[in-house]
């Protein structure tokens, strides 16, 4: 089975998700590709691939705009295609389920069909910082639940996130952010700490920073992945009217030593237990169904032995 995978992600997340799936897909015999939407040059034939996946981290509630700027430029496909969407983002709310609605309107003119749908809690890159505790649960998390969602999708079983009442006009509502993040990026600032190392410069996804004259310039096509920000070194960057909320640094998905102080232990609180359940249900129920199938497989392979001695 031949897979491609169109890929965004602002910091990091969604590319660890993107490459366990990789991961599994190779090790049951898929051949796999990956596209980074944010490459300019798509030069991969779909209709050649038996199943294509769209990854990207929630932005509001919405895809981030660079992921639209993309399927809006795929070609109309001749025939029905499976596609399967990967989301990430900091809390497990159902309102996130809205992120695939626009996507999907656009995509289903162009003849794909959504079969899978999957949605991984991974740290945050702007609002606050995660514990290490917490970004190293989500993290172990997904790692055990993508095995899983990579066999549905291999098998053809259809799993879809539930609707969220007004979802359509809700996620309208919330792709201000897509103007916000160009309004704010422009006021975006460097501080003294600066040391010119230019890696902002150089990793940015819509090439909105320049440099001139030693100054640095935010222009207009920000589209608020924090990559910059996130991965400054220097911690020397500034995001504008959001400052208050920048992460900086990334995470090592380590087991910490000592559990941290959980500031934020309340945020979402019932939201994240929810999630954990649920992915631990699913893991259980995973592994329940495969010890009982290899159970049957070694039996039915001693009741083989047994008749062919008896012949």
């Amino acid at each position: 089975m031949k897979i491609l995978i169109c890929y965004f992600s602002g910091t990091g997340n969604t590319k660890r998700v993107v490459d366990k799936y990789v991961e599994v897909f190779k090790n049951k015999g898929c051949e796999v590709d990956t596209f980074r939407v944010e490459n300019q040059n798509f030069e991969y034939n779909i209709e050649d691939y038996d199943k294509i996946g769209l990854a990207y981290p929630i932005h509001a509630f919405n895809a981030p705009s660079i992921i639209f700027d993309f399927i809006k430029k795929l070609p109309k496909l001749k025939e029905e295609k499976p596609l399967f969407i990967i989301k990430t983002s900091g809390e497990p709310l159902r309102l996130n389920n809205i992120s695939s609605i626009k996507p999907m309107s656009i995509l289903k003119k162009k003849n794909f069909k959504l079969t899978n749908e999957y949605h991984y809690c991974m740290p945050y890159n702007i609002i606050f910082r995660h514990t290490d505790s917490m970004a190293y649960k989500m993290w172990e998390t997904a790692k055990k639940l993508i095995p899983i969602d990579a066999q549905e999708i291999l098998d053809g079983t259809e799993v879809k996130l539930k609707k969220f009442p007004l979802g359509r006009p809700l996620a309208f509502v919330f792709r201000i952010e897509h103007w916000g993040g160009r309004f704010n990026g422009k006021r975006y600032k460097v501080k003294d700490s600066c040391v010119h190392c230019n890696a902002c410069v150089n990793i940015c996804p819509t090439h909105n920073i320049t440099v001139e004259n030693g100054e640095f310039h935010f222009g207009k096509n920000c589209i608020m992945c924090m990559r910059c920000a996130f991965l400054c070194q220097k911690n020397a960057i500034k995001i504008g009217l959001f400052e208050k909320w920048k992460v900086n640094g990334p995470y090592t998905f380590q087991k910490p030593d000592k559990e941290e102080e959980n500031k934020h232990k309340k945020y979402c609180k019932k939201s994240y237990q929810k999630y954990f359940k649920r992915a631990e249900e699913k893991i259980k129920n995973a592994q329940k169904i495969s010890a009982e199938e290899k159970d049957f497989s070694e039996e039915f392979e001693e009741n083989s032995v047994v008749t062919a001695k008896n012949q």
